[in-house]
């Protein structure tokens, strides 16, 4: 036994001492990335050295060569000139077992290109507005969101619908299954990954940025970061959910743009009424024009900038926007009506059909406005002309639209808790720090300065910080936000210069001064370039269209 080991290793000897012949030593010392790429990059491998054999591993460089100029990554062109590439460009090969410049791991092996909701869709707001059941309108074009998997599964799920049920029925029913499974050559693996981690399937949309080659990490990333509070926007950029919870939505929503986009008449507002009662001491009905003039000349008309959050808008979501809005404090409607009696814990809004009788409690009385005017405009049918309820550091759930009164009220009222709360007890959107205009896998320069701008919101308590990581969440670089109103959101810029080629993934995450973090870090991957794609290299697509069509165009 001894002798055939000591046969065994005189033979190792020997064959090294034929390769170090032949000029390939190195080759064997190639065990990690920096050493290959100092012996394999650029040129011929080996450069002028001849051996024999050479042709073959020539062959074998040029086929995986090859293979990678085949299974690039795709890049597509949106119709607002936005360049993306989903899946990070390998340019370096990190395997020990070094067979060309790349091996092409992301397209060739794990087939990224084509997995993920994006793999097939290649916008979800689009194919979400595109189905034929009326879904309530989730994305902002004003803000550049962009809806993801997470933010369906938190809507779905903590509102009692099982969210991979209903998914897994939709791709494989009767309807669908063909066109998912032909078309799209759709399979379990399409959407989740299996791993042998104990994990299970999870979302491959969840997973991809630890499992994509390619990725830039930066520790304590550095950048410049600003905020203001100021930025406001026009009532058409305004986010409006479009939910429709009875018939009397139905009126409404289709007149708005939405639908037939009518312009409702002025007579509307001069003939419509407010009425103050209940738990008031003189409950009066006045026509709004004259509850406006009036207001207007004992100078408690109430013109600022003020923010409106939709309870269930997640992580990365557009339902939160911040308008100028113009209205009468509620306040001061009650006071005209004698003040509130004694036990009156409460305000109930009442819509014109008496549909909706949400209310606020009375230690917020303060903070409500009957609003009729939006960036010095009068309301649009989508935000409930002639007039709507505005409450100030409550959701929106809260903001009615064409009411026509208060109800002050002795109802004992729950404790209003701002934000969604999931099947855990956990807040998923207090704080919520969101990445916009910024769609995955944006293509952007290498060595030059790259602003990513969004909103940082945590309802009714203040914020803290703003964070910022680049390696997974390992490291954290804060920033404090200083004393910030809550009646306002937050609008944060962090710039930041990649300097090396490659893909970056920017994740961002918020606290409160009352130690909440938020419960998902929103994430983003972008790809930096030394020198942008040329014409041939780029899809043109439209953001409506499938993968599939978006190849052939």
């Amino acid at each position: 036994m001894k002798r055939k080991r000591l046969s065994a290793i005189a033979g190792i000897l020997s064959v090294c001492a034929l390769i170090v012949a032949c000029g390939v030593a190195p080759a064997l010392a190639a065990d990690s990335a920096s050493t290959a790429d100092e012996i394999v990059r650029g040129g011929e491998p080996d450069g002028d050295v001849q051996y024999p054999g050479k042709e073959y591993i020539i062959e074998n460089y040029d086929k995986w060569d090859q293979i990678a100029e085949d299974y690039a990554p795709k890049i597509l062109e949106y119709p607002n000139g936005q360049l993306v590439q989903r899946t990070p460009t390998e340019y370096e090969c990190p395997h020990w077992m070094q067979q060309s410049w790349t091996i092409s791991y992301n397209t060739f092996y794990l087939d990224a290109d084509n997995r993920g909701c994006n793999g097939c869709h290649v916008d979800l707001n689009s194919t979400i507005k595109s189905m034929e059941y009326k879904h309530a309108v989730i994305d902002n074009d004003a803000l550049g969101t962009y809806s993801d998997v997470n933010q369906c599964i938190s809507c779905h799920r903590d509102n009692g619908d099982d969210f991979g049920r209903l998914m897994h029925n939709i791709h494989f029913n009767t309807r669908n299954n063909p066109k998912f499974t032909e078309g799209f050559f759709g399979t379990c693996q399409s959407c989740h990954d299996s791993t042998g981690d104990g994990n299970g399937m999870q979302l491959w949309d969840n997973v991809k940025h630890e499992a994509l080659q390619g990725i830039n990490k930066v520790e304590n990333v550095e950048g410049e970061f600003s905020l203001t509070q100021d930025k406001v926007q026009n009532m058409d950029e305004l986010y409006s959910y479009d939910f429709v919870h009875g018939y009397y939505d139905h009126m409404r929503y289709a007149c708005s743009p939405a639908g037939l986009d009518i312009d409702l008449p002025q007579s509307m507002f001069d003939e419509w009424e407010i009425t103050i009662d209940g738990n008031v001491n003189k409950p009066f009905t006045a026509k709004l024009p004259d509850l406006v003039k009036e207001a207007e000349e004992a100078g408690v008309v109430v013109t600022k900038p003020s923010k409106m959050v939709c309870e269930l808008n997640p992580i990365g979501g557009g339902g939160i926007g911040q308008v100028e809005i113009t209205g009468i404090p509620v306040s001061w409607l009650i006071e005209k009506a004698g003040g509130y009696t004694e036990g009156t814990n409460s305000v109930r809004v009442i819509r014109a059909d008496g549909s909706s009788r949400s209310g606020f409690d009375l230690s917020a009385l303060d903070n409500g406005y009957l609003v009729y005017k939006m960036g010095g405009e009068y309301l649009d049918a989508r935000r409930g002309f002639p007039v709507t309820h505005w409450q100030e550091t409550y959701d929106a759930q809260i903001f009615s639209k064409q009411i026509s009164g208060y109800h002050v009220s002795s109802d004992v009222m729950d404790e209003r808790i701002c934000g969604q709360v999931n099947q855990e007890g956990e807040h998923v959107n207090r704080p919520n720090v969101t990445i916009c205009d910024v769609p995955e896998g944006l293509i952007i320069e290498n060595g030059k300065p790259f602003t990513f701008s969004g909103y940082a919101d945590a309802f009714d308590r203040q914020m803290k910080t703003i964070e910022f990581s680049m390696d997974n969440g390992e490291t954290w670089t804060s920033y404090d936000v200083g004393d910030v109103d809550t009646a306002k959101w937050i609008w944060w810029n962090f710039t930041f210069t990649p300097e090396q080629e490659g893909a970056y993934v920017l994740s961002v995450r918020g606290t409160t001064v009352d130690g909440d973090v938020s419960y998902k870090a929103h994430e983003v991957l972008v790809n930096a370039k030394d020198e942008m794609p040329s014409d041939d290299e780029i899809i043109k697509v439209d953001r409506s269209a499938d993968a599939t069509s978006a190849d052939e165009k």
